[in-house]
């Protein structure tokens, strides 16, 4: 004969126990990213297109996280689109932890995180710039943290998992080989969490 455990909260759960001393209960499993995104805590970054011209590392995405929380990269998404020029192989795009310097930092373009949630009112507390052609990020030295091959005129999505913590930065650049011109977009589905819990 089975027996009820009833929740003593008063919040009504109850968990059945069987005649083979088994725990019968129905449970929802959801990930941080949907537990965050019901909650208001999760947003989208996106560039939207900018040019890029020439064959140099250029800066594309900074990001600053200054969120007591930490901010985990959930996933990344590229997509180019009206190239000119002949490539010579697919172009790269690389992600650089804690870039210090650079005019994509001081005079890049604003980007808003827009909150996943619609019609919540939680924001995003984190520097975000767009760079392209005319920017710069300082980047010797430092081994990037992820990288990507893109072709040019393709969309690319991924699951990714990188935490920025309080006052940690990452910085998106794209190199080309052979083409003259492209349109690019870059982004980030983010989300604020207290990972040390």
């Amino acid at each position: 004969m089975a027996t009820t455990i009833e929740d003593g909260s008063g919040k009504g759960f109850s968990v059945q126990v069987d005649e083979d001393l088994k725990l019968r209960t129905r449970s929802v499993t959801e990930s941080e990213f949907d537990k965050a995104t019901a909650d208001g805590n999760a947003f989208n970054i996106n560039t939207f297109f900018v040019t890029v011209t020439g064959s140099t590392e250029t800066p594309l995405l900074y990001i600053k996280n200054n969120e007591d929380e930490d901010l985990v990269v959930a996933a990344w998404f590229i997509g180019t689109d009206n190239s000119a020029g002949s490539a010579t192989r697919l172009s790269l795009l690389q992600v650089y932890p804690n870039v210090t310097t650079g005019t994509i930092i001081t005079s890049g373009n604003d980007v808003v995180a827009v909150n996943r949630a619609i019609g919540s009112s939680e924001t995003l507390n984190a520097d975000i710039k767009s760079g392209g052609d005319g920017f710069t990020a300082s980047v010797a030295g430092i081994t990037p943290v992820l990288f990507q091959t893109q072709g040019s005129s393709a969309r690319a999505f991924g699951n990714v998992q990188i935490v920025i913590k309080k006052g940690s930065s990452l910085t998106v650049t794209y190199q080309q080989y052979g083409l003259t011109s492209i349109d690019i977009y870059t982004g980030f589905q983010v989300y604020k969490a207290n990972l040390s819990d």
